[in-house]
């Protein structure tokens, strides 16, 4: 769901076809740069290929650590997220793209049931982004049984966002005609929609928008402060603010501003994708899928903008001349790779590992690619909190069928996969 992918129905012309991506993860060549598509049929100069630059950090095998895949009599279809049922169950859902949900249990029993059955709402749905994005239970919800849907419609084009209700069963069940509808969310394109949500340890609902799919971002909707696009947002599932459906925590970082919507809690993102908080200092990160060069993972703060489309990883964009950021701080990246040395072509957030039988990735930043396969362990110095290594933990073979589209962790902290194929696998210690 994270990289951009040929769209026929598409209105503009498509970004880098999902082909294209793919060869170039199978080819492993150094230098995946793509000239600019314009939106219009008015000549573009083509920007002079960049000078690659030296690598920021050592890479090293990291030993001891082995990928596992979890035995289920079924595969998974496009599976998107993983939460927890925060209840004693150790059940965990999984939502699919294309409207499957299923709880399952990750203790090597391979059991799982159905929990929501989405897939009449997302018929006709079927472009490479579009579908479910994600799924978020309530802190309480052993008490108010509600969780929360991430998904895109048609007709027109929307991302929404609804609150549903299961039952109070001890194997808890969706029950679909609960569903209220807290934003709708226009979206020009079929691609780019981020989509991923997560409650904060403030009981808050953060959801993460993509820039509405155009190319180099072209009417800066990700630096517009009076749309959602590009951008983290932050609400109160628990109030209501006059006719809406939901309030704004008044600590929201422009909550009193009028000139900025007060939903957003952090702006400058392309396509983010895989919100997580880090379960001992209760930091928000989220990696940020690139367009041409470079692929990111952010430490999200209040307030602070992230720079897309005036800049893509650490780089000034070439597409936009004249920024309109001329007096705008813009915060860096915890840590980018690019294309430009063939490391990868599309990145999957992410956990800060905090469990318990891995005790070499304490503290480390755990990441994937989608398009490559490989799986990341980012060393963060605890003093600084720069990164100081990254760690492979898993290279992809030709043979095996592993395109990760979520990196996250049961309800003990330990890291779990998901992969395109259909499949859940574990990160490992290795007994060999």
């Amino acid at each position: 769901m994270q990289s951009e992918a040929p769209t026929p129905m598409k209105i503009f012309l498509p970004s880098r076809p999902l082909l294209s991506a793919l060869m170039v993860a199978a080819l492993g060549t150094h230098s995946p740069i793509h000239s600019a598509i314009p939106e219009t049929g008015a000549p573009q100069p083509v920007p002079a290929v960049p000078e690659i630059p030296p690598q920021e950090l050592p890479e090293e095998q990291m030993p001891g650590i082995v990928l596992r895949k979890l035995a289920f009599d079924r595969e998974f279809d496009s599976p998107v997220m993983l939460a927890p049922l925060p209840d004693d169950s150790g059940e965990q859902v999984i939502a699919m793209q294309r409207g499957e949900f299923c709880a399952v249990r990750l203790d090597g029993s391979g059991q799982w049931r159905p929990f929501l059955d989405f897939r009449e709402k997302m018929k006709g749905i079927v472009l490479f982004e579009e579908g479910v994005h994600g799924i978020a239970f309530h802190p309480q919800f052993a008490k108010n049984r509600l969780f929360y849907l991430s998904y895109s419609q048609n007709n027109p084009r929307r991302t929404v966002i609804s609150e549903m209700r299961a039952s109070k069963d001890s194997t808890p069940d969706a029950l679909p005609e609960t569903e209220r509808v807290l934003l709708e969310i226009p979206q020009p394109l079929a691609d780019h929609w981020g989509g991923h949500i997560a409650f904060g340890p403030d009981g808050f609902l953060y959801i993460a928008l993509g820039d509405g799919g155009l190319r180099n971002d072209p009417y800066r909707l990700a630096q517009n402060p009076w749309v959602l696009h590009g951008k983290i947002l932050r609400i109160d599932v628990n109030g209501r603010a006059g006719k809406l459906p939901y309030a704004i925590p008044e600590n929201n970082p422009f909550a009193k501003e009028q000139t900025v919507r007060p939903e957003i809690f952090a702006l400058g993102f392309r396509n983010p994708w895989g919100l997580s908080f880090d379960a001992r200092s209760g930091q928000l990160w989220c990696a940020d899928v690139g367009q041409d060069l470079w692929e990111e993972i952010n430490r999200v703060e209040a307030g602070a903008n992230y720079g897309w489309s005036e800049r893509e990883g650490p780089a000034k964009t070439p597409f936009h001349a004249h920024g309109d950021l001329p007096a705008t701080a813009l915060t860096d990246p915890v840590h980018a790779y690019t294309r430009m040395r063939g490391e990868g072509i599309c990145i999957v957030g992410g956990l800060l590992y905090r469990g318990q039988k891995l005790p070499q990735l304490d503290g480390a930043f755990v990441f994937a690619d989608w398009g490559y396969g490989t799986v990341w362990a980012l060393g963060i110095d605890p003093a600084s909190g720069l990164p100081v290594r990254r760690s492979v933990l898993y290279r992809k073979d030709s043979e095996h069928k592993f395109n990760p589209t979520l990196v996250t962790s049961d309800v003990d902290g330990e890291p779990v996969l998901l992969s395109q194929d259909g499949a859940l696998y574990r990160l490992e210690k290795d007994d060999e």
